[in-house]
């Protein structure tokens, strides 16, 4: 693939992966919703694979798209749907969550400093493909050691969440 023709669907599949979340979050309906996450599921899979990194971006489909998105679609079975889309879009907390998310934003913003984090040795060599087991393994578990448990932790939280929420639906 050329380099033009690399870089233009990157910054495709980018912008429609970031304007699928903001509808994702947007829509009133909540199938709508999920319909949006799975669009974005799908584009960051064709992100993985122009990076050549087949392995997660067939992990992306299999994973997130299938079985995450229908866990999710169960759980707003479970909602009282019109109850849920006749209340505001947003929750009376959405100042506190907009805050947190512009944290965020400036956290990522400062950590993409390149003198923040010290150089890695390279823990194998270049000739293998980035996108291969082991490399994945290898990198997940001491590079990126801390970023996965705080994923779990996330993830975690979402769970006992779910949780409160469909637990208050079943109290008078």
């Amino acid at each position: 693939m050329g380099i033009l023709a690399g870089q233009s669907a990157f910054y495709y599949l980018a912008a429609v992966s970031v304007a699928s979340a903001i509808l994702a979050i947007t829509r009133r309906n909540p199938v709508h919703s999920m319909l949006w996450v799975l669009a974005l599921f799908v584009h960051v899979a064709g992100i993985f694979l122009l990076l050549g990194a087949e392995f997660l971006a067939a992990v992306q489909v299999i994973v997130y798209a299938g079985a995450i998105l229908v866990f999710y679609l169960f759980f707003l079975m479970l909602l009282d749907l019109p109850v849920e889309a006749a209340g505001p879009p947003f929750g009376a907390h959405w100042p506190l969550c907009a805050a947190a998310g512009l944290a965020f934003a400036a956290f990522a913003w400062y950590a993409h400093d390149p003198g923040l984090v010290p150089a890695m040795q390279p823990v194998e060599p270049a000739t293998r493909s980035p996108g291969s087991l082991r490399s994945i393994g290898m990198a997940l578990f001491t590079q990126f050691a801390l970023p996965f448990e705080i994923t779990s932790l996330i993830l975690l939280a979402a769970i006992v969440g779910a949780v409160v929420v469909a637990k208050r639906k079943n109290v008078p």
